[in-house]
């Protein structure tokens, strides 16, 4: 098989075998060019379809569209509006009269015949400001009752100086207390005619410019 035989010299056969193994690898060499220039266009086709893809622009979402439209439609926002500061506030004004509190004390509630009971009042601004109000003794009285309320016992303006002024700037819940020792008599005006007076319940009442407290109730024993 190897050696050509025929009426032709050996050297023909060989050159026709040469060309033909020649012929056979041009064909084969162009066959795998062919099919390597097909594989080549497919596989750049893709990149190149996906570079288009990515620099198309995606639609937008809907979070996007909303803020799109809000930021559209918001007004563009007004100067700043500044609050002027309050007025300082004036002088204090006179006290009305339903802010004053007019309070009744005994520092305690039984004695025994003999004692002098400390009888008090305290005067306060019940107010929400500061407010002007004379509280002079002219204005202040403290009187003791009977039981009943019925008949006054003892007043101390009966024996103690009942004049003088005393204007005070009242703060807010601030409080006056003003006081004397009761000797357990009668009293009338100019301290006069006193008499002692004897065991049971009596009733305190404290007064400011004609405006009087609620009563406390106190006793004498023996």
């Amino acid at each position: 098989m190897i050696e050509p035989t025929g009426p032709l010299p050996s050297s023909v056969y060989w050159r026709r075998r040469i060309a033909a193994i020649g012929a056979a690898l041009v064909t084969l060499v162009l066959l795998i060019w062919i099919v390597g220039m097909f594989s080549s266009d497919d596989e750049t086709a893709q990149p190149t379809n996906a570079a288009a893809t990515s620099s198309s622009n995606p639609p937008p979402s809907m979070s996007e569209e909303a803020a799109a439209s809000s930021s559209s439609t918001t007004p563009p926002p007004s100067p700043t509006e500044t609050t002027p500061p309050p007025p300082p506030p004036g002088p204090p004004q006179p006290c009305p009269e339903d802010v004053i509190a007019v309070v009744a004390k005994a520092n305690k509630p039984f004695y025994t015949i003999g004692d002098q009971p400390e009888l008090s009042m305290d005067v306060a601004n019940n107010g929400p400001a500061p407010c002007i109000k004379d509280i002079g003794r002219q204005h202040r009285e403290l009187i003791v009752l009977t039981a009943d309320g019925q008949t006054q016992l003892w007043s101390s303006n009966h024996c103690l100086a009942a004049n003088g002024s005393e204007v005070r700037v009242m703060q807010p819940k601030e409080v006056f207390n003003y006081g004397t020792k009761w000797a357990g008599s009668t009293s009338k005006p100019g301290c006069g005619a006193h008499t002692r007076v004897g065991p049971g319940d009596y009733l305190l009442v404290a007064k400011l410019a004609g405006k009087a407290s609620s009563p406390v109730v106190f006793r004498l024993e023996w």
